[in-house]
Formats: structure tokens, C-alpha cells, sequence
């Protein structure tokens, strides 16, 4: 015989939270970050709640995940955090360096359009022949031919000056990093924006097979979190650590340590 339903349960528990997070309306459940949600880069340590073994298992699902056919290379951890992000920001722009097969830009405009959202992305690569034909047609995504070492050739300031904010970049080209983030600082980043830098976790594997398959694993290593972190010591009153994201399953429990940033200010 079935056990009667338990009027107490925990699920009952969590409704006067439930109706306050409904009432907010920007789907975030602020007792998900206790204390400041936002940091500055000096207050976040080098280290992550997820430890390396698990971190070699999703990597593995991560280079084989695909979205409409299209290869993707996103775990789900921050498939997790990116659909939260969207909700709350609510993007009309999104751009992101490092486009590969195209499968990331194409979930990153549907997901958009799944939440009745007006925005557009632009994915930007030095290798457009890799860019699978299905993402090549989706209406919501410009996949731009371009090198981050120039960045200014694809994105020139006329360009940026017409994009809507807030805006979302994503940093995945793992090229001119300090350069990159430079000139969007200077040119287009305005405060409210979020910028992700992508692969700062130093436990996620380098490509090292082959079809970019990590066949013997290799720690992809420290040098990027070490670039970012001098980054935004330089400029450590515009940006600041939203802990609410990198924290959400765990500290740094997601492949972008200290990552997730915001723009504060224009200083």
C-alpha cells in the first residue's frame, strides 16, 4: 500500500523560498550566495571544489556533446550556469571568440529564443571551413571570419557602437587574451555587461588526440587563469568575480575559474 503523501516533506519546505524567487523575477536565488555575491579578483583563491578526476570524466562527454547534431564542447556544468545567466541578464547581444563547429553559438540563440528573448549572436573565428552548414544557417547567428590577434579588423568601434547591450562576450579562442579583453574594455564593455573566459580551470585536459580528443590526458595548466587574474588586477574596480555562478556547484566547481565576471564600473 502506497504511503500517504507527506503534507511536511521538504519540497513543502522550500515554498515560501520558492514564491520569493517567483517574485524577484530575475532567477536568481539570492540564498544560493551567502555574503557578497560580487568580489573583487583579489578575494577568489587558485583552487576548485571539483577535483581532477572528475573533472578528466566530463571532459571526456564535453568533447562529444552536441546540440542539433552540431558539436558543441560544453559540459554540463556550464550548460547549467549559461542557461541561468541568460534568463537573468537577458543578453541582446552575445559574442563569442572561438566559434569551431558552430554548435555553441547555435544553442546559445536558441536558448534565447526558447525564452522569448530579442538578441543576436556573433561567433568570431579564424577558421570558418570548420563551421558545420546548420549553424552557418541559423537566422539569430554572424559567424565572423577574424583573428583575435586583430581584433579591431572584425570588430571595429562603428561595429560594437551599433550592438545593443547588455551584451555577453565568451572568451573561447585562447589567442591575445590580454589584448582581447583590452580593447573590449576600452571600446565596448559598459557596466552590467558579463564576460566569461572560458577553460581557466587547469585540471580540464588540452587536446592532445586526435579530432582535438583528449587520448592522453594533459592538464591544460595554469597560464590562462594567470593572464585573466593579471587582467583584471590591472582594472580591479571594473570587473568583479559573480560568485553566484562560479560558486553555484561548488567553489569554482565549473570549467571557468574566477571567470564569471561582471562589469562594475568604467573606471
Amino acid at each position: 500500500m502506497a504511503e500517504p503523501y507527506n503534507d511536511a516533506s521538504d519540497y513543502r519546505g522550500m515554498r515560501a523560498e520558492e514564491e520569493a524567487f517567483r517574485n524577484r523575477g530575475d532567477g536568481v536565488w539570492e540564498s544560493r550566495t551567502p555574503g557578497r555575491r560580487f568580489v573583487p579578483i583579489d578575494e577568489r583563491r587558485a583552487e576548485s571544489a571539483l577535483p581532477a578526476r572528475a573533472v578528466q570524466g566530463i571532459a571526456r562527454g564535453k568533447f562529444y556533446f552536441s546540440w542539433k547534431g552540431i558539436r558543441a564542447l560544453k559540459d554540463p556544468l556550464d550548460l547549467a550556469l549559461y542557461s541561468n545567466l541568460l534568463w537573468e541578464l537577458k543578453p541582446r547581444t552575445i559574442i563569442e571568440f572561438g566559434s569551431y563547429s558552430g554548435g555553441s553559438a547555435v544553442w546559445l540563440a536558441d536558448t534565447l529564443r526558447s525564452f522569448g528573448l530579442d538578441g543576436r549572436v556573433y561567433s568570431i573565428d579564424n577558421d570558418p571551413a570548420l563551421l558545420d552548414p546548420r549553424a552557418r544557417a541559423h537566422p539569430d547567428v554572424s559567424f565572423l571570419h577574424g583573428d583575435c590577434a586583430r581584433v579591431a579588423s572584425v570588430l571595429p568601434p562603428a561595429l560594437l557602437a551599433e550592438l545593443p547591450h547588455p551584451w555577453l562576450v565568451i572568451e573561447d579562442a585562447h589567442v591575445n587574451l590580454t589584448g582581447l579583453l583590452g580593447y573590449l574594455h576600452d571600446t565596448g564593455l559598459q557596466p552590467g555587461d558579463y564576460l566569461i573566459v572560458e577553460d581557466t580551470n587547469p585540471e580540464i585536459p588540452a587536446a592532445t588526440g586526435a579530432a582535438g580528443l583528449p587520448d592522453a590526458y594533459e592538464p591544460f595548466g595554469t597560464a590562462k587563469l594567470e593572464e585573466l587574474t593579471r587582467f583584471l588586477q590591472t582594472h580591479r574596480h571594473a570587473y568583479a568575480v559573480d560568485t553566484y555562478y562560479t560558486d553555484f556547484f561548488g567553489y569554482n566547481a565549473t570549467w571557468n575559474w574566477n571567470s564569471y565576471l561582471r562589469r562594475m564600473s568604467d573606471e
